[in-house]
Order: C-alpha cells, then sequence, then structure tokens
C-alpha cells in the first residue's frame, strides 16, 4: 500500500530544555540533518518564543529566517506515506512538535524532543496522535526544502558546557587547595600502611608469639585512625568555607546575568524556571567542593591501594580491576535515562514552584473568585506526577546500585577464593590473604564511590546545560554601548522615524505601525486613545524595553540603538501602570537607584507627591517598612509613592503612564498643579485618559490601533471635533 521512505544517513536527536521548547528543538535537528548546527538557545530567540511555546506561523518564520522554503499543509496519512518529503514536523495530540524522519508500510519513526528519544510507532498509534479530528486520519505537518540561504548560513552551536568549565571558581580559592590536597595524600599513605600493618601482626606478631610487636602495631593502627579523623574534620571545615564563597559567587554570576538580560528575557520565562535554576547553582557548589574532592580522595585510594594489592598479587589485582571497570561501567550505562529523568524532575519543581507563587500572591483573588479547589487541585496533581517520578527514579536507581552491589559482590567472593586457594597452594602467607581481603573491602568504598561521582557528575553538567542557556542570552547592552551622558543629552529631541514594533513572530498583528512622532525637548508631549492602542508599548521602546522591528529611534542625532539602555534609563523618571513597590523601607523606595540620600529632597518629594502627611503618620515615618510583606498601600497611595520616587530622581525625561489613574480628583489636582511647577526643562511623555492630564501639554497624540490619527494642542483638536473631541467629549461635558 505505501511507498517506503528511507534515510541515507541516521537522523540527529536532541532533547528540549523547556517545557515549550519542542518547536525549536525539532527545527534544531532538521537543521542539523542537513548539516547545520544551531544552538538552541539561538532558534529560541528568533522563533520568539513565549511561555505558550511556539505556533505553526512561528516555526515557518523562523525556518525561512533559516533559509528554508516552507510548506504546511493539512493532509491524509496516505499522501503522508507516498508523497512527503521528509524530514517534516508533526502537530502532535494538538499541543506539540515531533520531527517524522522515516516512514515504512507498517511503521512510523518518529523524533519526540519531550521523550527525549526517537520513538518507532505503528501507522495506527500515528493516525491517533497526529490527526485533527477524531476518525479524519488527517493532520497538519510543516515540509521543510533547504535553498542557497540556508547553506550560506553561520551555524551558531552553543557555548562549552562542559565541566571544565567550572574550574575558574575553584582558582579563585586555590589558596585553599594545598591544605585539603596535603590531607588526600596523607590519606592515600595511610591506605597503604594500614594493609601492611595487618599483616605484620598475622606473619610477625602471631606467628612469631611477639605480644610487643602485636601491642606496638595496634598503637600505631590507632594513631593512625585518629590522625585520619582530624585530617577529615580540618578538611571538611575547609570546604565549607571554600563551598559557601564558591556558593555566593555562582548565584552572584547568575543573578547579575539574569539582570543585565532584556525584559523580553523574563516576558517568555516562567518565574519557577529561574527559581529552580537557583537550585542548579546549589547542585554546581555541591559537584566543586565535595563531590571532586571525594573523586580525587577514591582515585589516590584506588591508586595507593590497588599498587599494594598489585604487589601481592597480579591475578587478584586483575580480577578486582575486570570487576571494579564493569561496576563503574554498569553505572555509566544510564546516562540518557538519568537525563530524562533529571528534565523531567527540573520541569515539575519549576512548575510547582510557578503554582505556588502564584497561590502566595494571588491569595485575595482566589478567596474572591472561589478557585481554592481549583488551585488546590492543581498542585495536588503536580505532586501526584512528582510521586510518580521519585517512583521511577527509585526504580531505575533500585536496579542500577542492586545489580553493581551484585557485580561489587561477585568480585569479592571472586578473589576470596583465589586468594584462598593460593594460601593453600603455598604461593601467598595468610596475613598477605588477611591484607589482600582488606585491601578489597577497602577498595570497595572508593569504587562505588566512583560509579557514584559518574552520575552526580551527570547530574551537574545537566544543571550547567540549564544554566549555560541563561549564560548564552546576549546581555540588553553590547559591550562597547556608549554611556548617555546627562550633558550631551540634554536640550535633545526624541524623534520616532517609521517605527514599527510586534510582540513574537513576523506574522503575529503590529502593535505600531509605521510612527512618526517628535517629542520635542524640554516640552510636554501626551498620548490618548482608547485602550490596546500601543500607547504603553510606545513608552517601553523608548525605554529600551524592546527594540523596533522596523524603523529608528533617535535622541537627537544619536541612535536609540548605540546607546547604553541602563546609562540611558538612569536619566529618566517612569511611573508605569503597574510600577512596583519594593519590600522595604518607605525611604529606600523613594531613593531607590539615587546616588545620594539627602532628606530634605526626601521630604519635598513626598510633599510634591500630596503624601508627606501620610507617611509621618506612620508607625516609623518614613522609615516604615512597605511592600508585600510590610505595610500595605492603596493604589493611590502607591501611585504617590512612585511619583515622589520620580520627583527625587530629577531626571531630564520623564514617561508617565496612567500616573494618576488611582487617585481621587482632589489629590490628583494637586499633584498636577505640581508636577507643572516640576516639569520645565524636562521632556515629559504623558499617556493618560483624564482630560486634566493631558489640556496643557504642548501636544497632544491620538492614537488608534497602533497608528497616530491625529496631533496638535487641546483647543485644535477641540475644533476638529474628531477622534480627540469623541473621547473626551464627556469629560468636557459637550455635545448634550
Amino acid at each position: 500500500m505505501f511507498q517506503k521512505s528511507t534515510l541515507r544517513k541516521s537522523f540527529p536527536f536532541h532533547k528540549q530544555s523547556d517545557a515549550m521548547d519542542c518547536g525549536p528543538t525539532c527545527l534544531k535537528m532538521i537543521a542539523a540533518y542537513y548539516g547545520k548546527v544551531f544552538s538552541l538557545q539561538h532558534l529560541r530567540n528568533i522563533s520568539k518564543l513565549t511561555r505558550q511555546g511556539v505556533t505553526f506561523a512561528d516555526l515557518i518564520a523562523t525556518a525561512e529566517i533559516l533559509g528554508f522554503k516552507t510548506l504546511s499543509a493539512a493532509l491524509p496519512l496516505e499522501v503522508l506515506a507516498t508523497k512527503a518529503p521528509l524530514p517534516c514536523i508533526l502537530h502532535w495530540e494538538q499541543q506539540h512538535f515531533v520531527v517524522l524522519y522515516r516512514i515504512t508500510n507498517t511503521h512510523a519513526y518518529l523524533a519526540d524532543p519531550a521523550l527525549g528519544r526517537r520513538s518507532k510507532k505503528t501507522l495506527a498509534e500515528l493516525t491517533a496522535g497526529w490527526e485533527q479530528e477524531p476518525h479524519s486520519a488527517t493532520g497538519r505537518a510543516l515540509f521543510l526544502e533547504p535553498t542557497a540561504a540556508f547553506y550560506e548560513q553561520t551555524a551558531a552551536p552553543g557555548s562549552n558546557t562542559s565541566l571544565w568549565s567550572l574550574l575558574p571558581y575553584l582558582r579563585l580559592h586555590k589558596g585553599k587547595v594545598m591544605p585539603v590536597a596535603a590531607s588526600l595524600l596523607l590519606a592515600g599513605f595511610f591506605s597503604f600502611v594500614t594493609p601492611v600493618l595487618t599483616q605484620q601482626i598475622v606473619d610477625k606478631g602471631i606467628r612469631g608469639q611477639n605480644i610487643h610487636l602485636v601491642w606496638l602495631i595496634c598503637i600505631g593502627q590507632l594513631l593512625l585512625f585518629l590522625g585520619r579523623m582530624v585530617m577529615d574534620f580540618v578538611r571538611a571545615r575547609v570546604l565549607f568555607r571554600a563551598g559557601t564563597l564558591i556558593s555566593i559567587q555562582l548565584l552572584k554570576d547568575f543573578l547579575l546575568k539574569l539582570m543585565r538580560l532584556p525584559l523580553s528575557f523574563f516576558d517568555n520565562r516562567h518565574a519557577g524556571d529561574n527559581m529552580q535554576r537557583v537550585s542548579d547553582n546549589q547542585r554546581m557548589e555541591d559537584f566543586l567542593t565535595t563531590s571532586l574532592v571525594t573523586l580525587v580522595l577514591s582515585v589516590i585510594t584506588i591508586l595507593v591501594l590497588g599498587g599494594t594489592l598489585l604487589y601481592y598479587n597480579s591475578w587478584i589485582f586483575l580480577l578486582f580491576l575486570v570487576g571494579a571497570a564493569a561496576g563503574i561501567g554498569w553505572a555509566n550505562a544510564f546516562q540518557e535515562q538519568r537525563r530524562v529523568l533529571d528534565q523531567k524532575k527540573f520541569k515539575l519543581l519549576a512548575a510547582n514552584q510557578h503554582i505556588l507563587l502564584e497561590i502566595f500572591s494571588a491569595m485575595q483573588e482566589i478567596k474572591i473568585s472561589g478557585t481554592e479547589q481549583i488551585k488546590s487541585a492543581h498542585w495536588e496533581q503536580l505532586q501526584e506526577k512528582s510521586a510518580g517520578l521519585k517512583l521511577e527514579s527509585l526504580r531505575m536507581d533500585q536496579f542500577i546500585q542492586g545489580t553493581g552491589a551484585f557485580i561489587n559482590e561477585f568480585k569479592n567472593v571472586l578473589i576470596t577464593c583465589l586468594a584462598a586457594t593460593l594460601v593453600i597452594n603455598g604461593q601467598i602467607t595468610l596475613g598477605a590473604m588477611l591484607a589482600i581481603t582488606f585491601i578489597c573491602g577497602q577498595l570497595n568504598a572508593p569504587v562505588l564511590q566512583l560509579a557514584d561521582f559518574i552520575r552526580i557528575a551527570q547530574n551537574a553538567r545537566f544543571s550547567l546545560q540549564r544554566l549555560a542557556e541563561v549564560h548564552q542570552e546576549p546581555d540588553e547592552d553590547a559591550p562597547n554601548a556608549p554611556p548617555a551622558v546627562l550633558s550631551a543629552i540634554t536640550g535633545k529631541d526624541i524623534r520616532l522615524e517609521n517605527v514599527s514594533f510586534q510582540y513574537g513572530h513576523a506574522h503575529s498583528p503590529m502593535v505600531l505601525n509605521n510612527i512618526h512622532l517628535t517629542l520635542p525637548a524640554g516640552k510636554i508631549t501626551a498620548i490618548v486613545g482608547m485602550s490596546g492602542g500601543g500607547k504603553t508599548t510606545l513608552i517601553k521602546l523608548l525605554l529600551k524595553f524592546y527594540q523596533p522591528v522596523a524603523g529608528n529611534i533617535y535622541l537627537g542625532n544619536t541612535p536609540f540603538s548605540e546607546l547604553s539602555a541602563k546609562s540611558w534609563r538612569s536619566h529618566c523618571g517612569v511611573v508605569m501602570q503597574d510600577g512596583y513597590v519594593f519590600m522595604d523601607t518607605i525611604a529606600n523606595n523613594i531613593f531607590a537607584g539615587a546616588a545620594e540620600r539627602d532628606y530634605e529632597r526626601l521630604y519635598e518629594a513626598g510633599k510634591m507627591a500630596c503624601i508627606h502627611d501620610f507617611f509621618l503618620s506612620m508607625p516609623f515615618g518614613y522609615d516604615t517598612m512597605v511592600g508585600k510583606d510590610g505595610y500595605g498601600l492603596s493604589e493611590g497611595q502607591t501611585q504617590r509613592l512612585l511619583i515622589a520616587r520620580l520627583i527625587y530622581r530629577n531626571p531630564a525625561f520623564i514617561f508617565l503612564d496612567e500616573a494618576t489613574n488611582s487617585l481621587d480628583a482632589h489629590n490628583e489636582r494637586a499633584i498636577i498643579e505640581n508636577l507643572d511647577r516640576f516639569f520645565p526643562g524636562k521632556t515629559v511623555l504623558v499617556v493618560a485618559h483624564r482630560l486634566s492630564t493631558v489640556k496643557h501639554a504642548d501636544q497632544i497624540i491620538v492614537m488608534h490601533q497602533g497608528s497616530i490619527v491625529e496631533s496638535g494642542t487641546h483647543q485644535e483638536l477641540i475644533r476638529q471635533e474628531s477622534t480627540y473631541y469623541h473621547l473626551i467629549k464627556n469629560q468636557l461635558e459637550l455635545g448634550k
């Protein structure tokens, strides 16, 4: 019935990292099949990955950027099997993407980035997972054909995620390495001496009936034990200090990297994912301090005692070597299964963090909406999945460890039998047999530790790969971006020339369309319009939170793209609709980001924001804690605090996005009058719906569906009786 479709080469496979990575990962596999290796992070960025993942339109746009010719089609299974070019991407179970890379008369071969493996399915199973409607036998597929542009692309492989990249953190504490290394060498020496003393007790003490020698050797063994115990204590304390400093440095580097990333990164990531990556940093610390030292000690012990065993008998040494290699090889044979389980654990823990954060931060809304049962049921489902995953992990560990323990015990029994045979044949002494038995017993622990280190190193590498995904993200500011110097930017107009912007991929709707606008230096510009018209997005572009997809923004003659975002924002004062109050004192919230702390200016800012008296009435005045875990502020009080923060900052550029929409009429009127005295000499952009906020602006811009439809002064726009007039006519009490 069907023709076979086969590959001339093996199909490359890659595993998705996060829950929403299936689409970019499928593109990564197909690009690798045609000879180009792109990093998953690069594909995420150009596909405009969001928290909801990607759509077919996203994949098409991304594939075209990569240089593929694309065709998206809904087709029946028979056409897919007989005529479709492979590999292709299938929309799987209406919520996932997989790659179909081979199909025969009876089976289909899929590369599923979520399962972490290639899978073989019957045609009935393929139909059940692929079809759009039940019993339709029709599904959607995306076909990709590389063009010359694809082969001209420069591949963007990911950075090195080898565990060797962690060594710089150890070098920072090289002064602590020497005492640890010395203690490890002494531990190796003690390991060598102990079996030798055991042999001497039997061969010379007992056989020679020399009780004094026996006592002397026993005292020596006790002293060796005490010395080793003291060294273990010292080493543990040194490693604790080093581990603490390494942990702080790892977390500091991670948080600083997060803070250098553009806002779009956080738009497309769940908070739980980033919080779970903090736990990955803890895993790195444990690996660098505890696991590495255990590895070195195990290797030294194996080398010393293995050499001693070789000295006693080469056959016994060879038997031990084969058994140990078999145990370690067995432990290392399950890397892929461990990686899949580790990624599943990461996703579940991240989801658990996310739902708990939502429950704690939205408890009021949960009670109002009566969704307690829904939220608790969602959390319970995550716990059930977590329990199932833990059981799966336990079963795998029991299987690996149980089989490894059997291999180890089988090796010990063979060594004991061989040693006893050698004693009977007179080839070694009884003391030598006891020494050999002791050595093998002492070697069991480091061999098991070596096998366990392989597991820990694999887990550490999985965590390192997830951390590398963040560290590979490009910083918001280029290293050579010039700072925005106040003396160089004051008196400069802000110009937007043909600016367009959209959230997401190239096929998503435009939020801003061909915006031509000048914000005159030292003047007030107001923007009005219906909700969803792009006003807030425009402010975010001016704050360099996002880059335009078309057109340019200039400060004077300097393109915004050449300015450092951090230094530019240091000259801006902003009050957004969703402004945030930090969990800190009132004073520190107003001082936020300021270079100096002037309490006279602080009080003046509070007075201009009409909230000074309220702050003084608080339990500790301006030193009262506010924020989520402090004194709760109303929306109006929050807005006034944010306005006070802006006034204290005294910036050259001011952006207000509905900054007074939560204020009562009395406070709003007083604050606007105060701001009118504060604005002169500053470049101001105000987004508002209230007439009292915008009517005195030097120019008013009217936006509708992402475009500018009117501009002029209040009186000019009223006379036109067009969009602006109809927006505010109720406030003017006209047309009644």
